[in-house]
């Protein structure tokens, strides 16, 4: 007897290949960064404060797959929330991904740090912003702050909904405190990582202008983020499709914004790379390119060296323009 096969079979087949396809290419992503810096034992070129930024980013989203998946208090009010697509349109391909990342994203902040992989030893490391620490700070503070009102709500007896003011539809505020629930709280967690995915490119972003130049920032990650990020939108349409509703976009709304505000940020990196700065490298003596506010103090070190030779020769101090040949040397 011949089995058949419906549509939504095929729809879910597709669907988990489209989702471990993505989450092969977007976990391919961490790696050309991490390697590049061990070949060239060197972070930079790179922006120190996009780091700390993803690694909060992908706490969060870690979070948030793993609750929507294994918590059944979430998933209840997940249900009561949506109920045209009670199930969350979270994959485990989504958790694996999260998890990987932000333990890709720990070790490679970790290269920054000379004491430990002994990277520019005795050189100047570009220091993580202080607007950037405020960022996370402010975050990691709301999202205690909405979480300590959930489970205060939580343990707080159930009010007879005759009680309720009659201001609104529903019999009652939408943003009135008490209504939180632990649901609000994935919810907090997918706009932080929102919110991190703008903010985190925006230093490389600045730092390859101020170069004129994406030496030292891997390409290869930007391109793979760009196609994971296409293919995980395919596979959250796909999964909407079969819940028949496309509340499960709208109740996904970190999947959906991740993969949309990611895919914008790369092409501005591909049109950094291959259109604006394509093969500009400043690059210095021993092979490696300079970083954002460094070049003023290589020239300063280069001149202190050459001034007791230019004055044993009887010559006159130099005049230079402060531009420096692929070789290192300061042209006149």
């Amino acid at each position: 007897m011949s089995t058949l096969i419906t549509w939504r079979d095929v729809a879910e087949t597709v669907s988990w290949i489209v989702g471990w396809t993505y989450f092969t290419l977007w976990t391919l992503s961490f790696y050309p960064q991490l390697l590049q810096n061990r070949s060239r034992r060197s972070t930079l070129g790179v922006a120190t404060s996009y780091f700390p930024l993803n690694i909060l980013g992908f706490l969060c989203y870690l979070i948030y797959t793993a609750t929507l998946l294994y918590s059944p208090v979430i998933r209840a009010e997940y249900a009561l929330r949506y109920p045209s697509a009670p199930n969350p349109t979270v994959r485990l391909n989504d958790l694996a991904f999260a998890l990987h990342a932000f333990i890709l994203a720990s070790v490679t902040y970790s290269q920054f740090f000379p004491a430990i992989w002994g990277y520019e030893s005795g050189r100047r490391r570009e220091r993580t912003r202080p607007a950037v620490w405020g960022v996370i700070i402010g975050i990691i503070t709301t999202i205690t702050l909405i979480a300590s009102i959930a489970a205060a709500n939580e343990t707080r007896p159930q009010r007879d909904p005759a009680e309720e003011p009659v201001d609104s539809p529903d019999g009652g505020s939408y943003f009135r405190f008490d209504k939180i629930i632990y649901l609000d709280v994935t919810t907090a967690l997918s706009l932080s990582k929102l919110l991190v995915t703008l903010i985190k490119y925006l230093p490389q972003i600045y730092i390859n202008y101020i170069n004129n130049s994406t030496e030292g920032f891997s390409i290869y990650q930007i391109l793979l983020d760009f196609f994971g990020g296409l293919l995980s939108l395919v596979q959250l349409g796909i999964d909407a499709a079969l819940e028949g509703s496309w509340e499960g976009v709208t109740g996904n709304l970190v999947k959906t914004g991740l993969g949309l505000l990611s895919m914008g940020l790369n092409i501005v990196f591909m049109v950094q790379h291959y259109v604006l700065y394509p093969g500009n490298g400043q690059v210095r003596e021993d092979g490696s390119e300079t970083e954002i506010g460094e070049e003023d103090s290589v020239l300063a070190e280069e001149v202190d060296e050459r001034e007791p030779l230019i004055a044993a020769g009887g010559r006159g101090a130099p005049k230079y323009s402060g531009q420096r040949d692929l070789n290192g040397d300061i042209s006149e």
